[in-house]
């Protein structure tokens, strides 16, 4: 990797000598793709795959964190994972302790995106939440030689796909998997809070085709008698 972030100056070197993208590296960039995301459909069938379901599932607290441009695949798991249960928490970057997960007394799950270059936030939290006895998943690349060490399950996915950035786009195809899997494992009590949270959205904000209903009775709500305002009793 050397000391520079990205390699920039060879990357940009080599894209201003080839002048533009042409059809024959496109093509190559999409095959590798294509097989990567194959390579995550096979993993889906693993038993490692069917544990991390059941721990996202059944565990009573479940913490997300992600680091540098990977804590917005972090976020986006966590708010769809809020959908189907509860207790799921986005750990706050900025508090600076991570307290809400290290010091939990309740069984608790954590799911950690990082690519290279590995923020050391990410390697230290993975370290101290399993030796307070959490257990970690982490989700990164095929370049972490540090998971196995720190992480209870690591989930590698190719980012090179002929582009001058590395792509982290399969590590959101195996999250949207992921949170597929957790679905079919929590079963029909899901459908119950998606609709109690269709239904708060709808009370507070709306949709572009459902306006929001402020004040709007709640579905579960039962009529109550009217009393006018001059009624003493």
């Amino acid at each position: 990797m050397g000391d520079d972030p990205w390699l920039m100056s060879d990357r940009l070197q080599e894209m201003r000598k080839e002048g533009s993208v042409d059809s024959a590296q496109l093509n190559q960039g999409l095959q590798l793709e294509i097989a990567a995301l194959v390579g995550i459909y096979e993993l889906a069938g693993s038993d490692e795959w069917h544990q991390e379901a059941k721990r996202l599932a059944k565990t009573e607290h479940v913490f997300v964190a992600g680091f540098q441009t990977e804590r917005g695949l972090a976020q986006y798991f966590a708010n769809q994972m809020q959908y189907l249960r509860d207790g799921v928490t986005l750990l706050d970057l900025a508090g600076g302790n991570f307290a809400e997960v290290l010091l939990t007394d309740h069984p608790a799950h954590l799911v950690i995106f990082e690519a290279r270059r590995y923020s050391v936030l990410a390697k230290s939290l993975a370290e101290e939440a399993r030796a307070a006895g959490v257990t970690v998943t982490l989700i990164t690349d095929v370049f972490c030689d540090w998971g196995h060490e720190a992480a209870d399950q690591v989930f590698a996915v190719p980012t090179q796909f002929n582009q001058f950035w590395d792509s982290t786009a399969q590590m959101a195809s195996l999250s949207n998997l992921l949170i597929h899997s957790v679905f079919l494992k929590l079963g029909s009590e899901v459908e119950g809070r998606l609709n109690r949270i269709a239904d708060l959205y709808g009370r507070f904000t709306g949709h572009v085709d459902l306006p929001a209903r402020q004040g709007a009775k709640r579905t579960n709500d039962t009529e109550k008698p009217n009393r006018s305002e001059h009624d003493d009793s």
